[in-house]
């Protein structure tokens, strides 16, 4: 197997793995909108990791058919992957540790997130030493854009390994390391933290495909309806929003100190169609004829450090054009959202 193939099978592995599937909200879901469990590859292999390793899709196709997965397979035409094998439930604290002391590399960095994904490599790479290394975790804080904490959950592929790793001496860059299990990490903080208000953000609310399964919330709740769904429900008075230009809207935040001349070199010149901004300094961008917002806000996202792009919901799109909405509830308001915000390892 060549160097490449074996990083290209490796990630896709991890996409699919028991270790980030149930958690990745965006690729689990996309899953469950196939009665046979099949993703688009033109979608995984467009995840920016991917990307890094290869831009060439055949390549992709090419190193899995010729080296046999047991977790993940493509369908006849090549267009289409799926795990193979059912999800079990595991403890995952168990055989995690809590990691500190790693450099903030993300801080002035030209490429923010190339720079942590680099450094997650290499960190995956150090604790493979101890032992075989399912998942490494970068933390980040709550703050937009978010910023690397300077430490990480490593998750092992056992438990007995995961507290012989937190028991030692270790280095990074002649840095010492902070390490504990996760569990006693967890219960540190949960002992600090228990006479204060709990904080129900968004941020606290990580998607477990496990509990959303046992509790029903998969199989008609009106959070993970569809997009046709949520229309419905937020279009009280029925009007139909023009189609094309509802795929062709994107919105962006945190773009006060950005001139639209800055806005359309980040996005593309011959994209642009139009430029509306509010006064908090989000907006829309209204992309050319041939343009996709939900494809063009994959191929921005990390491209700048400040400005975030999203694919604009129905609502949105109503908003944009001057109509007069109900405040669609937070599930539809952040849906766009909540699709980009994949898993820090993609």
């Amino acid at each position: 197997m060549s160097e490449v193939d074996a990083k290209i099978l490796k990630q896709v592995e991890f996409y699919f793995s028991d270790s980030n599937f149930p958690f990745d909200k965006y690729l689990y879901l996309l899953s469950k909108k196939n009665s046979e469990g099949w993703v688009p590859l033109n979608i995984v292999a467009g995840f920016k990791k991917m990307k890094m390793i290869t831009e060439d899709i055949n390549v992709v196709v090419s190193a899995l058919r010729s080296n046999n997965s047991d977790l993940v397979e493509l369908n006849e035409e090549g267009d289409q992957i799926r795990r193979t094998k059912p999800l079990v439930e595991q403890n995952f604290v168990s055989r995690s540790i809590y990691a500190k002391g790693f450099p903030l590399v993300d801080e002035g960095a030209e490429k923010p997130v190339d720079a942590l994904m680099e450094l997650q490599d290499k960190i995956e790479d150090f604790f493979q030493e101890h032992g075989k290394v399912l998942a490494v975790r970068l933390r980040k804080t709550d703050e937009r854009p978010a910023k690397f904490k300077g430490s990480v959950y490593v998750e092992f592929d056992n438990a007995q390994l995961a507290e012989e790793v937190a028991a030692k001496n270790l280095k990074y860059d002649d840095k010492e390391l902070l390490l504990k299990t996760k569990r006693q990490y967890l219960d540190e903080k949960s002992e600090l933290y228990k006479d204060q208000p709990r904080n129900n953000n968004r941020r606290d609310r990580k998607f477990n495909a496990f509990y959303l399964e046992k509790t029903g919330q998969l199989n008609g709740n009106k959070k993970f309806r569809d997009n046709k769904g949520n229309a419905q429900k937020h279009n009280k008075n029925n009007k139909q929003i023009d189609p094309e230009i509802n795929q062709r809207l994107l919105k962006f935040k945190n773009g006060k100190d950005t001139t639209d001349e800055q806005l359309t070199q980040l996005v593309g010149k011959n994209l642009v169609d139009s430029i509306k901004r509010k006064e908090d300094g989000s907006g829309f961008v209204l992309l050319s004829e041939k343009a996709k917002s939900r494809k063009m806000a994959y191929e921005l996202k990390g491209k700048s450090v400040d400005v975030q792009f999203y694919p604009a919901n129905v609502s949105e799109s109503k908003e944009f054009a001057g109509e007069s909405v109900d405040e669609p509830k937070v599930g539809e308001k952040r849906k766009a959202e909540d699709e980009l915000t994949k898993a820090d390892d993609q």
